[in-house]
């Protein structure tokens, strides 16, 4: 885990973040007001199950939702730019140059008709203009040897004839193929890999922010991902936030009970005999204004009628950095006591 304190300035900016879809009753609210504070070369972990609005934040923000899903927010900046006054010809050098994207499933992010060198070009003219197309194969064979793919004589080649470990190195070097590139999301981008694979790319992913200085947002259901790449985590459940922490203070101070029965549902090793512990219930509909915490009917720490009538906001504990939502903080309280 790591324990740096990244003080560097804000590149990523996001405040009150919502993403709605219209349904046949009432719609469903995808994101909650979720706020990201990115500073450069840090890497965030995003974490919940699936189903919790984590991949949804990553489209969001990229503006990757199309219709009938609508995307507001108070503040969504990149590098101090509010991407929301740009024009659709500055955001297409946007997304791609400054801010780029690694897909969950590699195999269906490339398009099957076109050749890997190919596609590849498509990027580099683009979001390389400084580049002439007979340097165009020179800048791709070099892209690729800094993800571990010697790449002569394989650019004719087409997706299928690559490897899914292979697919997923393409893909980060095709996403950081910008020179301006400040932030880098990452969708589970290691889900479909063997564990061998998986720790090659998470150490190429480290590299990168080593070398470059990017600020990265991790995507993934896997802790133990996040126990050995991130330096800050935020938890979500339901569409919010609803514990953010260091990772060391996470995962040895867990505050929000969802929190909690995460790290009591990792498997021990050695295996102690007893019966693996699960988390009873399941993820709920996304549809209308919650009524008290989204987490209440599965909470082992459920205090009662405050946690099933009022919604818990994300506020600052005691711990520097940390914010929790939970009925269960001294900070709640206060909160309260003033709103009356």
């Amino acid at each position: 885990m790591s324990t740096a304190e990244w003080t560097g300035p804000t590149v990523l900016d996001v405040s009150r973040l919502r993403t709605v879809y219209p349904a046949s009753g009432e719609p469903l609210h995808a994101v909650r007001d979720v706020s990201l504070q990115i500073r450069a070369g840090e890497i965030v972990g995003l974490v919940g199950e699936s189903g919790s609005g984590k991949s949804t934040v990553l489209k969001s923000v990229l503006g990757l939702i199309r219709p009938p899903g609508r995307v507001s927010a108070e503040r969504l900046a990149l590098d101090g730019r509010e991407l929301a006054e740009m024009s659709a010809a500055e955001l297409r050098r946007i997304r791609g140059g400054q801010i780029s994207m690694i897909f969950q499933d590699p195999i269906n992010s490339f398009n099957p008709a076109w050749s890997i060198g190919d596609q590849f070009k498509r990027v580099l003219r683009l979001h390389r203009p400084d580049l002439s197309p007979r340097q165009h194969e020179d800048e791709i064979l070099r892209l690729l040897r800094a993800v571990g793919i010697d790449g002569r004589g394989k650019l004719s080649a087409y997706p299928f004839q690559f490897s899914q470990g292979q697919l997923q190195r393409i893909m980060i070097a095709v996403a950081c193929a910008s020179r301006d590139l400040k932030v880098l999301l990452a969708d589970e981008p290691t889900t479909s890999l063997d564990v061998t694979i998986e720790a090659q790319v998470l150490e190429l992913l480290r590299e990168l922010r080593r070398q470059r200085g990017l600020a990265l947002v991790l995507v993934t259901h896997d802790l133990s991902v996040v126990a050995e790449l991130c330096d800050r985590v935020m938890v979500m459940y339901a569409g919010q936030i609803v514990e953010e922490a260091s990772v060391d203070g996470l995962f040895a101070t867990p505050q929000h009970p969802y929190t909690q029965q995460l790290l009591r549902s990792i498997p021990a090793f050695p295996h102690d005999g007893k019966r693996l512990y699960t988390m009873r219930g399941g993820v709920p509909k996304l549809t209308g204004e919650p009524v008290g915490c989204p987490f209440a009917p599965r909470c082992d720490s459920h205090l009662g009628r405050v946690c099933d009538d009022s919604p818990p906001r994300l506020l600052p504990v005691a711990d520097g950095g940390r914010q929790v939502a939970c009925h269960r903080h001294p900070a709640q309280s206060t909160e309260e006591a003033i709103s009356r």
